[in-house]
């Protein structure tokens, strides 16, 4: 006769069970990338940066990186292989701040010791800030998949969004789905409308700021401690490794929200002080498009003031590539006098007076 109590315990062990073969299941499977690279049989939806990220960089077979913020998500790696000959993955993050990109790739260098480039987009907009800001709060982080503490692993092998998701790579398996491609990760393109009236619809103008500010010693201090340690460092630390970094090309909006705002001459002298700073290492091949002007006025080219078109990057890669607009010692002075003339004077009042 079996009692109540061991009724209890046998439901106890069946539970038990059940939850070791679901972990087994996830670790398996593996739909972050945490343990290995996708299994050969089956087919991966990547579409979560900040879970999948991580595992990429570690157990993908890759030579060259693109990363960066949603600046970066529309480039293809494809186009990039071919103008590179390299064999590249795409590891962006949306809204990521320079300290999130760098330890990514931190742990990407440890990884892989076959990386030879790194593309990489530093947003302008975030050059004045503190060296450890993050996007995300740690408490929304997934922080159990970047660091080796084996018993945080609970946090993933009993976990409901990582059995739905591993749920959904054996259902997007048994549906002839493929994995997803570098070219398609991350990309936004085709959710978004482009042109002036798209812009306009999303940029509420600021009013005029009778105050103009200044690029002062602590904006310089704060500059600098966030590129060296979330720029320079990596490359100091890795000669061998070539780093492509550009200057994200915002629209003519951007500049107008910036001379609205009083922080023009500020952003000017932030952006000088960043390229003096980087022309320093060999290894740290550096471009900026600011002086394409028909192409930052076009608003064909943008979806808001900031996110610009596959076709940008496209562009971007074929300028890198035959190393035009790129920044040196030599023609850094007069690239920031150009933009400079140009951003300043612009007349920005007559964006508006047909809207």
């Amino acid at each position: 006769m079996i009692t109540n109590k061991r009724w209890g315990i046998l439901l106890l062990i069946m539970i038990a069970v059940l939850l070791i073969g679901l972990g087994m299941l996830i670790v398996i499977i593996d739909p972050y990338f945490h343990y290995h690279a996708p299994l050969t049989r089956m087919e991966y939806p990547l579409n979560n940066e900040r879970y999948q990220n991580d595992g990429i960089v570690k157990h993908f077979k890759y030579d060259a990186i693109i990363t960066g913020s949603s600046m970066t998500q529309n480039f293809k790696t494809s186009e990039f292989d071919e103008l590179f000959g390299v064999n590249s993955i795409k590891v962006s993050f949306s809204g990521g701040s320079y300290k999130e990109v760098n330890e990514n790739l931190q742990r990407a260098v440890e990884a892989n010791p076959e990386i030879k480039i790194i593309l990489r987009g530093l947003d302008c907009a975030k050059m004045i800030q503190e060296k450890d800001n993050m996007t995300y709060s740690l408490d929304s982080y997934p922080a159990y998949l970047y660091d080796d503490k084996w018993y945080n692993d609970v946090k993933y092998f009993f976990n409901k969004n990582a059995l739905l998701d591993t749920e959904h790579v054996i259902r997007y398996t048994a549906f002839g789905n493929k994995t997803t491609t570098f070219d398609e990760y991350s990309n936004w393109m085709s959710y978004h409308t482009f042109g002036r009236e798209a812009v306009n619809e999303r940029y509420i103008r600021p009013e005029k700021s009778n105050e103009v500010h200044k690029f002062i010693a602590q904006d310089a201090e704060t500059l600098q401690e966030n590129l060296e340690q979330n720029v320079i460092k990596l490359a100091e630390e890795n000669p061998q490794i070539q780093f492509y970094l550009f200057l994200t090309p915002y629209s003519i909006y951007y500049w107008d929200s910036l001379m609205q705002n009083g922080n023009l001459e500020k952003q000017l002298e932030a952006e000088k002080m960043a390229i003096e700073i980087i022309l320093e290492y060999e290894n740290i091949h550096l471009y900026s498009f600011f002086d394409e002007f028909e192409m930052i006025c076009n608003m064909d080219n943008y979806m808001d003031i900031l996110h610009y078109s596959e076709d940008v990057n496209s562009q971007i890669l074929i300028w890198m590539n035959q190393k035009e607009h790129l920044l040196t010692k030599e023609n850094y002075q007069e690239y920031c006098n150009k933009i400079y003339e140009f951003y300043i004077n612009f007349d920005y009042d007559s964006m508006f007076t047909s809207r």
